[in-house]
């Protein structure tokens, strides 16, 4: 089994070496700007980082028969190997916006342009650095090797990204208004809605028919760090859905300008990107 470090070390290796190989291959073989290639190369790592957790997660659930004491070896040693791909994550994210929007940062040096990027990205950062360095390790040490199940279907959620990053590579390939951006964006939110939002109804329901007790009784029986956690990841995902809802209702009314070209101010959190 590989310690610690060596899953953390090869996970910073993997997204950021993907990273280049992407950039490369765009630049050389398909001869897209630099902007374009940077946006484009985030975008398919955070596609091939959800597959591969959603591939995990579903290992890692569909092994367990028992979803409370059944272990398996994937769940930590993905959460240890996926976490640096957050912190890869908001730096690609610095790398492209600093391209993207070059008018705001030409004049600025490094600090200027790092404090410029905090700024206007304040969610994105909190939540890419709160994951893996407030929330991951509050989970690998207070749930004793139990619930593996849950934690495969939490690494399931993942499954909305694949969408998310070809709708924002339609975006930057000026595609915005052909029907396969319309397509994309229904399945987005249609996805988004099962597996960032019902699929906490549906964790509750799974340990109501292993305890053999009600639906609504789950939240007193289950002990209060659950609830709060799962709390903690619900209400962005609604916070996030809502803005997905408003924007399709802006384009159906015909409001939408189609401005996300200038727009600096994101809401952005592993692929989710709101203008």
């Amino acid at each position: 089994m590989l310690s610690i470090l060596s899953l953390i070390f090869f996970g910073s290796f993997f997204f950021i070496s993907l990273h280049f190989v992407f950039l490369q291959i765009i630049l050389l073989v398909f001869k897209r700007s630099e902007t374009d290639a940077y946006v484009i190369s985030c975008r398919l790592v955070s596609a091939t980082q959800a597959t591969i957790a959603v591939i995990v997660g579903a290992i890692i659930a569909s092994s367990c028969q028992d979803i409370m004491k059944d272990v398996h070896w994937l769940s930590n040693t993905y959460m240890y190997f996926g976490s640096t791909y957050f912190l890869y994550d908001t730096w690609a994210m610095y790398a492209y916006n600093i391209r993207l929007y070059s008018h705001h940062y030409h004049l600025l040096d490094t600090a200027g342009k790092i404090k410029r990027f905090i700024n206007k990205n304040k969610l994105m950062v909190i939540h890419h650095l709160a994951l893996p360095g407030v929330l991951f390790p509050l989970i690998l040490m207070y749930r004793d090797d139990r619930g593996d199940f849950f934690l495969g279907v939490f690494y399931m959620i993942e499954l909305v990204v694949p969408l998310l990053s070809a709708r924002e590579i339609l975006i930057q390939l000026k595609m915005k208004q052909t029907r396969l951006y319309t397509v994309t964006s229904v399945l987005v939110l249609a996805m988004f809605c099962v597996s960032r939002i019902l699929v906490f109804p549906y964790l509750y329901h799974a340990y109501s028919l292993y305890s053999g007790i009600p639906f609504w009784a789950v939240p007193l029986a289950i002990p209060v760090k659950c609830n709060l956690s799962c709390l903690a990841i619900l209400v962005p995902q609604i916070y996030w859905f809502s803005l997905m809802l408003r924007k399709l209702r802006k384009a159906i009314i015909g409001h939408s300008q189609g401005k996300e070209t200038d727009n600096e101010n994101t809401c952005h959190t592993n692929g989710i990107k709101m203008k």
